[in-house]
């Protein structure tokens, strides 16, 4: 790992094992005022994950020792990454591989190679959401139902609901803070995903979500024809 100080900004943690994939991208965002952490594969990237946490990663799908998928899955299962903006970048250009991506918690898929300003831009997207996300409640209250936002646990009627991925967790706190309110796919892409593509991400996860609630929890979470989707109750 190489980190290159200091700079005001976020710091910025790039896993690739390109030299020519992460100079340009480590220089414009040197130039915008981020600190650039870099990674040239798993282990160094893990290693860096956890001597400091980074404001968003920038991940290489195929690493000499590994998939950036199961790093990704990694960072959403932990409390303390599982809010952190990843961008995907990869050669392939499969739709099945971005479905991988982003089923696995990527907020952006970039197919290489990948226009420095333009992952600039959304760099700067992603964390500006992020910075909005940090105005919701510790903790959202919905009769028998609790989610604790900062600790990732979801009680009802007293009892916690394990198992929950981050990004069944995050699904589940937004409609229920948003409650009674129906969001379409693309809205809940932008607002829980960060992202405006791959719509049946959406419905994979609420399929999921249901499966692990108690029954009569699931169905609180409501699907709207033609509308989208609510949490009633």
């Amino acid at each position: 790992m190489r980190l290159f100080m200091p700079a005001p900004g976020p710091t910025i943690l790039i896993v690739d094992d390109e030299e020519d994939v992460r100079g340009p991208l480590r220089d414009v965002l040197s130039a915008a005022g981020y600190a650039v952490a870099e990674a040239v594969n798993l282990e160094a990237a893990r290693r860096a994950l956890r001597a400091s946490k980074p404001a968003l990663i920038v991940l290489d799908l195929a690493l000499p020792d590994g998939s950036g998928v199961d790093l990704c899955r990694e960072i959403r299962a932990s409390a303390a990454l599982s809010q952190t903006p990843v961008v995907m970048l990869t050669g392939r250009r499969r739709m099945k591989e971005k479905d991988e991506g982003f089923a696995a918690g990527a907020d952006q898929y970039l197919v290489k190679p990948v226009q420095p300003h333009e992952l600039l831009l959304w760099v700067q997207a992603l964390l500006r959401r992020i910075k909005i996300d940090v105005e919701e409640p510790e903790r959202i209250e919905a009769g028998d139902l609790t989610v604790e936002v900062k600790s990732h646990v979801v009680r009802f009627k007293g009892e916690v609901i394990a198992d929950l991925t981050a990004k069944e967790f995050e699904l589940l706190a937004f409609l229920v803070h948003k409650r009674p309110q129906v969001f379409s796919r693309k809205e809940i892409l932008t607002k829980v995903w960060r992202t405006v593509a791959v719509d049946n991400a959406v419905d994979m996860h609420l399929h999921n979500l249901r499966r692990k609630l108690p029954q009569e929890l699931a169905l609180r979470v409501q699907s709207v024809p033609g509308k989208g989707f609510r949490y009633f109750g």
